[in-house]
């Protein structure tokens, strides 16, 4: 039966991740969502009424902060977001409509188109400051060589003044106008490449530029759909650093 087959299989989840780690085990703590969807931290009511953010390795596993050794963000090369709830970089125009295509936005389960818009600095860095991101995966590069130019959101102004941190409320981030850097595209495919230098110049200079602003070394670069098209800076000597 069912019963015989999942029994062994149910523990207490807290008492077998501190033995592990007693025993000098090494865990993988996967969260999901995105920082911007946290209750506590995220654009309340547009939340989830979860922790997604670094926190939950405590409350949802129990896991000791001490214990936390290194932190990696999960960020794609561009933005998107599901329903409801303020998102400054959106494009609602061709570009964003084809970044949702290319890159397959559309919920797992439902089927919901994402909406979709350039990347947004001033967003990571709250993720960065909340999360302490020791490192980031920068994720679907390969999306953005579809087109002729990229652009980031580098600043936040509200009536021509520059926004310091996060808007402390939706009234005041859906004022919001966002103020962009516009590299040159790189329009060719970049699946097969193994290594950073293998990477066409101004996709580097995407890359760097990203990992200038945010002030954390970019790791890893997802470079296609397959699980291996990704590129590890670690193993790679000719990636440049900060």
């Amino acid at each position: 039966s069912i019963r015989e087959e999942i029994l062994e299989l149910t523990v207490d989840t807290v008492a077998l991740t501190h033995s592990a780690l007693r025993n000098g085990k090494t865990i993988l703590i996967e969260g999901a969502n995105a920082t911007m969807l946290d209750i506590d931290f995220g654009t309340y009511p547009y939340v989830t009424s979860s922790n997604p953010s670094i926190g939950s390795a405590c409350t949802g596993l129990g896991v000791p902060p001490t214990y936390i050794r290194n932190v990696c963000g999960i960020v794609k090369s561009y933005c998107t977001r599901v329903g409801e709830g303020p998102f400054p970089t959106e494009l609602t125009n061709e570009i964003g409509a084809r970044l949702r295509e290319v890159g397959h936005e559309f919920g797992t389960t439902t089927g919901r188109p994402r909406r979709c818009g350039w990347i947004d600095i001033p967003q990571l860095k709250f993720a960065i400051m909340i999360n302490g991101f020791t490192e980031i995966n920068l994720t679907k590069l390969d999306t953005l060589s579809e087109f002729d130019e990229v652009k980031i959101g580098v600043e936040y102004t509200i009536h021509g003044l520059p926004v310091s941190g996060m808007p402390a409320s939706l009234k005041s981030y859906s004022d919001v106008v966002v103020k962009y850097e516009t590299l040159p595209g790189w329009k060719c495919d970049i699946s097969k490449c193994k290594k950073f230098s293998d990477l066409p110049e101004n996709a580097k200079k995407y890359v760097l530029r990203l990992e200038e602003l945010l002030g954390v070394p970019i790791r890893w670069i997802g470079v296609g759909a397959g699980r291996l098209d990704m590129i590890d800076r670690l193993v790679d000597v000719d990636y440049p650093t900060v």
